[in-house]
């Protein structure tokens, strides 16, 4: 019981001093997701991850769903051999599932009992990945903010996992923002190119069946 009591402890702890790091990134507010009751900003937004935006003039654009994760180690080596029961594996498929049930993009941050104070692997996919390298000031800042380690996985494109705080001396949180924005905006074109075409493709079709045999 003592030790359920301590990881919980440990958990709000580790959110609280995320939903900090957050606040100091990006110039908002932040809070952790209250586990029920209505939220203090009477706002019924569908919430995912463990914290969130809680700025009002920023929460409803707020284009991330944050979880995050404390332990006392973590095993990358799992990964690498392939371990399916891994849990890194498990907290991003966690994190995915949370972020696409609320249309946001995942961002996972987890830390092990002996990194240093206020220091996470801020994990994403290789898109979101490839935005932070893009939204760095200079060529130098793009050097020291190299990943810490790329995934491959075998269903998806893959993630990058860089340390936060050399994301928050290295980045611009607007400029990762606006690059996100434009990259949805650029995604959702296509997918109405690609409609539109379908659509027409059909209807030709529907009017001239025997042209496609």
């Amino acid at each position: 019981m003592a030790d359920r009591i301590n990881s919980k402890a440990k958990g709000s702890k580790n959110e609280r001093d995320i939903c900090k790091w957050w606040e100091e990134w990006t110039g908002y507010d932040f809070s952790r997701v209250p586990s029920s009751g209505g939220l203090r900003w009477q706002r019924t937004l569908d919430t995912t991850g463990d914290i969130l935006c809680s700025d009002k003039k920023h929460c409803l654009k707020f284009p991330f769903s944050i979880e995050c994760k404390s332990y006392k180690e973590i095993k990358f080596e799992h990964v690498l051999l392939g371990n399916k029961s891994c849990d890194i594996l498990k907290f991003w498929e966690q994190a995915s599932e949370d972020a696409k049930r609320g249309e946001k993009q995942p961002i996972l941050m987890m830390r092990y009992n002996s990194m240093p104070k206020n220091e996470y692997f801020f994990v994403v996919s290789r898109w979101i990945g490839e935005i932070l390298l893009s939204a760095s000031d200079s060529e130098s800042d793009r050097k020291l903010l190299t990943p810490y380690m790329t995934l491959r996985l075998p269903e998806s494109k893959g993630l990058m996992i860089f340390m936060a705080s050399k994301v928050a001396d290295h980045t611009s949180y607007a400029k990762v923002y606006e690059g996100l924005k434009e990259g949805l905006a650029y995604l959702r074109k296509q997918d109405r190119i690609i409609e539109k075409a379908t659509h027409k493709k059909i209807k030709k079709i529907n009017e001239n069946p025997l042209e496609v045999w």
